[in-house]
Protein backbone atom coordinates (compact mmCIF):
# COMPACT_ATOMS: atom_id res chain seq x y z
CA UNK A 1 0.00 0.00 0.00
CA UNK A 2 1.18 3.36 -0.79
CA UNK A 3 1.77 5.79 1.51
CA UNK A 4 0.95 9.65 1.44
CA UNK A 5 1.71 12.46 3.69
CA UNK A 6 -1.09 15.27 4.22
CA UNK A 7 -1.18 17.87 6.23
CA UNK A 8 -3.98 18.41 8.68
CA UNK A 9 -5.47 20.55 11.61
CA UNK A 10 -6.19 19.69 15.01
CA UNK A 11 -6.98 20.95 18.64
CA UNK A 12 -3.55 20.80 20.85
CA UNK A 13 -4.88 19.07 23.71
CA UNK A 14 -6.17 16.10 21.31
CA UNK A 15 -3.04 15.95 19.93
CA UNK A 16 -0.88 15.81 23.14
CA UNK A 17 -3.28 13.19 24.35
CA UNK A 18 -2.80 11.07 21.59
CA UNK A 19 0.87 11.64 22.02
CA UNK A 20 0.65 10.47 25.73
CA UNK A 21 -0.31 7.64 24.44
CA UNK A 22 1.84 6.40 21.77
CA UNK A 23 4.97 8.12 20.69
CA UNK A 24 4.10 7.05 16.87
CA UNK A 25 1.09 9.74 15.87
CA UNK A 26 0.96 8.20 12.38
CA UNK A 27 -0.28 4.64 13.47
CA UNK A 28 -2.75 6.29 15.56
CA UNK A 29 -4.32 8.71 13.30
CA UNK A 30 -4.43 5.47 10.55
CA UNK A 31 -6.07 3.34 13.39
CA UNK A 32 -8.93 6.07 13.77
CA UNK A 33 -9.23 7.20 10.34
CA UNK A 34 -9.81 2.96 9.65
CA UNK A 35 -12.01 2.78 12.46
CA UNK A 36 -14.13 6.40 11.16
CA UNK A 37 -14.64 4.43 7.78
CA UNK A 38 -15.49 1.29 9.02
CA UNK A 39 -18.23 2.84 11.27
CA UNK A 40 -19.49 5.16 8.49
CA UNK A 41 -19.58 2.37 5.86
CA UNK A 42 -21.84 0.19 8.51
CA UNK A 43 -24.13 3.58 8.87
CA UNK A 44 -24.30 3.68 5.21
CA UNK A 45 -25.39 -0.28 4.78
CA UNK A 46 -28.23 0.34 7.51
CA UNK A 47 -29.46 2.95 6.26
CA UNK A 48 -29.41 1.58 2.95
CA UNK A 49 -31.10 -1.65 4.49
CA UNK A 50 -33.93 0.76 6.00
CA UNK A 51 -34.83 1.87 2.59
CA UNK A 52 -35.04 -1.59 1.14
CA UNK A 53 -37.32 -2.32 3.73
CA UNK A 54 -39.23 0.50 3.11
CA UNK A 55 -39.24 -0.68 -0.65
CA UNK A 56 -40.11 -4.38 0.47
CA UNK A 57 -42.89 -3.37 2.69
CA UNK A 58 -43.94 -0.87 -0.08
CA UNK A 59 -43.96 -3.53 -2.75
CA UNK A 60 -46.02 -6.32 -0.62
CA UNK A 61 -48.86 -3.22 -0.21
CA UNK A 62 -48.85 -2.65 -3.64
CA UNK A 63 -48.90 -6.41 -4.86
CA UNK A 64 -51.89 -7.04 -2.60
CA UNK A 65 -53.68 -4.37 -3.77
CA UNK A 66 -53.12 -5.48 -7.39
CA UNK A 67 -54.14 -8.69 -6.44
CA UNK A 68 -57.28 -7.19 -4.88
CA UNK A 69 -58.38 -4.97 -8.62
CA UNK A 70 -57.43 -8.40 -10.29
CA UNK A 71 -59.94 -10.38 -8.01
CA UNK A 72 -62.55 -7.99 -8.47
CA UNK A 73 -62.02 -7.18 -11.69
CA UNK A 74 -62.40 -10.74 -12.05
CA UNK A 75 -65.77 -10.89 -10.22
CA UNK A 76 -67.10 -7.98 -12.07
CA UNK A 77 -66.69 -10.35 -15.36
CA UNK A 78 -67.56 -13.55 -14.12
CA UNK A 79 -71.24 -11.89 -12.39
CA UNK A 80 -69.97 -11.78 -8.74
Amino acid sequence: MATIKKTISLPEELYKEAESISNNFSEIVKEALSDYLKKKKIEKALSTAGVMKDFEENSIEYVNRMRKEDLSIEGKRIGK
